[in-house]
């Protein structure tokens, strides 16, 4: 008994020596009422009132556990009531704050740089006889007359080897018998070397020719071209002698 009362909680021995002292009370009612009456009448010869005689109607009959019943309730509830001890907080550990490297960007510049300008007795050259032959059985007389006036506004010597190194504003080259465009950045699938065979610039020539007529050359968008046209022969109109 002793080591079970020494495992109950302070609230639980409280309530423990609560019962046990009222118990005498409730099971001798009769020792009750007569020390009740006697105080009553002490206090009534003091204050020489009349005595006055407690009286106890309808007592209720109030069952009493037996300590067992008592002992076996605090040992059932006995863990629900003990109240544990909070978990220390403990503040989260702030987030490591990562700083992403920065992103270099690698600036890359063309490594391309064009062949060395032909220059003095390296230069080639097609004279208008042979561009003719070469070119008006493909595109028909009359176009081919525009050509050979475009081709003398582009380039009036007639080499194969020329381009205009330094003049275009973006960086490209015009190079050839037909001076055809050549940038780096669009990766042509030519090389400068080989516009500078005659032939072969004639064959690109009459490509773009094909896709996009004269267009593409500035001598015919700008109209010097017209000054290089051969005149048209008027035949002779025959007179009726009346």
């Amino acid at each position: 008994m002793t080591s079970r009362f020494e495992r109950l909680t302070l609230a639980n021995r409280i309530i423990l020596i609560s019962l046990l002292t009222i118990l005498p009370t409730l099971l001798l009612p009769q020792a009750a009422m007569a020390s009740t009456d006697l105080s009553a009448i002490a206090l009534a010869k003091a204050e020489n009132k009349t005595r006055q005689v407690l009286e106890i109607k309808n007592f209720q009959t109030i069952t009493i556990p037996n300590i067992q019943q008592i002992s076996d309730f605090i040992d059932n509830n006995d863990n629900d009531e003990t109240v544990a001890e909070p978990e220390p907080i403990v503040d989260p550990a702030p987030a490591p704050v990562v700083i992403a490297p920065k992103k270099t960007i690698a600036v890359t510049k063309s490594s391309y740089s064009f062949p060395p300008k032909i220059l003095g007795d390296d230069r080639v050259y097609m004279h208008e006889p042979e561009i003719r032959a070469y070119v008006c059985p493909k595109m028909g007389l009359a176009q081919c007359e525009i050509f050979i006036a475009v081709l003398k506004g582009e380039n009036g010597t007639h080499e194969c080897t020329r381009d205009n190194r330094g003049v275009n504003r973006n960086g490209s080259l015009d190079v050839g018998l037909a001076q055809i465009n050549w940038n780096p950045k669009y990766h042509p699938p030519y090389s400068v070397e080989q516009l500078r065979d005659c032939k072969f610039n004639l064959d690109i020539a009459l490509l773009k020719y094909k896709a996009r007529g004269f267009q593409p050359w500035y001598a015919y968008t700008k109209g010097t071209y017209k000054k290089f046209l051969k005149p048209v022969a008027v035949a002779p109109v025959a007179k009726t002698i009346e």
